[in-house]
């Protein structure tokens, strides 16, 4: 990006625009202890595993492909701070600036290309966003300037690829924190190297269920999570679940939804027993048709149209990354099967693939991670969700997008380093992990309150971030928007903040 000096506004650069349209926009103390049984009664996780692909620790096998990795140095801003020398008669009085520090590595672990790319969406957008208001240097918590260095990688939305390029930031950049976000594919390999390894890692945009439960198996209370280095601001399946019932619920219907699901990490993690999409239906008192997961790629869906038209689906339910849910759609009114109701969590998240849609994509029910009418603030600029949106919709020439939610983690990672007394000990920057309270654009963050299952705090270093759900309509400004239908864990958000959801029109 740059900064226009007469008018103080940025744009993006050629090449920035160039990129952005080659994107597919695509210890702790627990006041209760809580067993196994009573805590599915009160959050609704089973320690069931979410499945993990094979390979999480392994390397990425030699296919001949080059490693895409990025060192992102945005426009600075904010200078070095110069020597002043200030004259007196006959003296000279000379003022230095802080000591200078080593420089401070940032490793940002994201999926830029593949099936998962709109997770990334907004990340180097982050990370330009933080130079430009911060500059490459800052003084930070030892009262030393470092430079800092922020090193995304491309996992190409590979677990394989997110666990080898985790282990070489660790190894080979010699990182100093981790940042990670983007589905289980993405966060849970790199939470297994930075575990591992020891170095601390900061995760969004993912279940903490499969943080958690999908990396302890075994584990029977999340407040036990054994994880050192691995912290994160997650939502809940269960709070995606909860929202969407409440959703459903205004609108009427014959209660039976058709289940569709592709055989992806992050679906399975909204297959999570007690809490995902088929138990929290059943238990709410809906019928649940489940014709199994569908192969990332499969061209016709119609044995799977067949079964829900058969069992007369009014509802149809899922959360799949990638082409498949526009193509699934495409064929559904090919093929006559309208549901009155569709909540597709984050498979037409694109806004291109809503405008190629056009009206059928008009009532669509999605996810937010991230939304503008949250009424949070910005750490590093100061700006408002609202304020930071319309940023983004200038620097794109397009609508903002739910995963600026990434850019959360830049916010994070600043506040941790300003507060870590000794960046060359690991142990001081978990400290100021460990101490962490601020609002980020996710909202409030305090990991200095009691761990509580049934509350935020979920486990030692696992904070439940608010979940939205938004329904896609014609737009005023953009050709497709989605204000809010539902809001959980948001702390400002009121009913007047919600618009009434509605059914899909067909034909």
């Amino acid at each position: 990006m740059r900064k226009d000096s007469a008018k103080g506004e940025s744009k993006m650069s050629e090449d920035d625009k160039k990129n952005s349209d080659q994107k597919d926009r695509d210890g702790q103390t627990v006041g209760t202890s809580v067993t196994r049984r009573e805590f599915l009664k009160i959050a609704g996780v089973a320690g069931a595993a979410v499945g993990v692909g094979a390979g999480l620790g392994g390397v990425l096998a030699a296919c001949g492909e080059e490693e895409t990795t990025t060192t992102t140095a945005g426009p600075t801003t904010t200078a070095a701070p110069e020597t002043t020398t200030t004259a007196a008669p006959e003296t000279t009085t000379t003022t230095a600036g802080p000591e200078a520090g080593r420089e401070i590595k940032v490793g940002v672990v994201s999926p830029v290309t593949g099936p998962l790319a709109i997770f990334a969406i907004a990340d180097k957008w982050g990370i330009d966003l933080t130079k430009e208001y911060l500059g490459d240097e800052m003084v930070l918590g030892d009262g030393k300037l470092h430079k800092v260095s922020w090193l995304l990688r491309d996992t190409q939305s590979d677990d394989s690829r997110a666990s080898q390029v985790t282990s070489d930031l660790i190894m080979n950049d010699k990182v100093d924190l981790l940042t990670v976000g983007g589905s289980p594919t993405t966060a849970v390999p790199a939470a297994v190297q930075a575990e591992t390894n020891g170095t601390p890692i900061l995760c969004s945009n993912c279940p903490w269920g499969a943080i958690v439960f999908g990396r302890h198996p075994d584990l029977q209370n999340p407040a036990d999570n054994p994880d050192k280095w691995v912290f994160g601001s997650l939502f809940g399946v269960e709070q995606g679940t909860a929202a969407l019932i409440s959703v459903l619920d205004k609108l009427t219907t014959n209660k039976v939804a058709g289940l569709f699901l592709g055989n992806t990490l992050d679906t399975q993690a909204w297959q999570t027993p007690g809490i995902g999409f088929e138990d929290s239906l059943k238990a709410a008192g809906y019928t649940v048709v489940n014709p199994g997961y569908f192969n990332l790629g499969t061209e016709d869906f119609t044995s799977m149209i067949s079964e829900y038209k058969k069992a007369g689906c009014e509802l149809n339910v899922g959360s799949n990354p990638g082409k498949d849910f526009p193509n699934f759609w495409t064929q559904c009114a090919q093929q006559g099967y309208n549901p009155k109701v569709c909540n597709e969590m984050i498979g037409l998240g694109a806004y291109s693939d809503q405008l190629a849609m056009g009206e059928a994509a008009f009532g669509i029910i999605q996810i937010f991670t991230w939304h503008a009418s949250w009424p949070y603030k910005d750490f590093i600029s100061g700006m408002t969700n609202t304020e930071l949106a319309a940023r983004y919709e200038e620097d794109f020439n397009a609508p903002w997008d739910q995963f600026i939610t990434g850019y959360m983690r830049c916010g994070w990672a600043v506040d941790v380093l300003k507060r870590t007394k000794d960046l060359d000990d690991k142990e001081s920057v978990l400290e100021a992990i460990k101490t962490t309270k601020l609002e980020l654009i996710t909202g409030p963050i305090d990991l200095t309150i009691p761990v509580d299952p049934a509350g935020l705090r979920v486990s030692p270093g696992i904070w439940k971030q608010p979940i939205s759900l938004g329904q896609l309509r014609k737009g005023t400004k953009w050709e497709v928007e989605a204000p809010m239908v539902a809001a959980v864990d948001a702390p400002g958000v009121t009913d007047a903040d919600l618009v009434a959801p509605f059914e899909i029109k067909w034909g």
